[in-house]
């Protein structure tokens, strides 16, 4: 699955513009729509595809940014988890080895 992403035109020169993308900028072929800077545009493959509002163009980096925030903190519940259980095993089998000896 793909997904455009939102990011602001800072400049432009011929068919490319430089846009800002929260803090990475990247050229994007701009040869499919009438940009200026300072204009939001979504991206895909390194294409714009579409000019966007500012103000949804917000909305959808503050879409992005809470679903990556999310993800992460699901992501860090998992590997808690499957750290706590690796413990747990270590110690199950340490306790066998113990009965075991004695």
């Amino acid at each position: 699955m793909c997904v455009a992403y939102p990011g602001k035109v800072l400049s432009i020169e011929n068919n490319h513009a430089r846009v800002d993308f929260t803090g990475s900028v990247v050229p994007v072929n701009i040869s499919m729509v009438d940009v200026a800077p300072g204009d939001y545009v979504l991206v895909h493959a390194g294409m714009a595809i579409q000019k966007v509002e500012t103000e949804e163009a917000k909305e959808w980096i503050a879409l992005f940014r809470d679903l990556e925030e999310t993800t992460a903190d699901a992501a860090d519940k998992i590997k808690d988890a499957a750290q706590e259980e690796s413990e747990t095993a270590a110690s199950s089998v340490s306790e066998t080895e113990d009965t075991h000896h004695a």
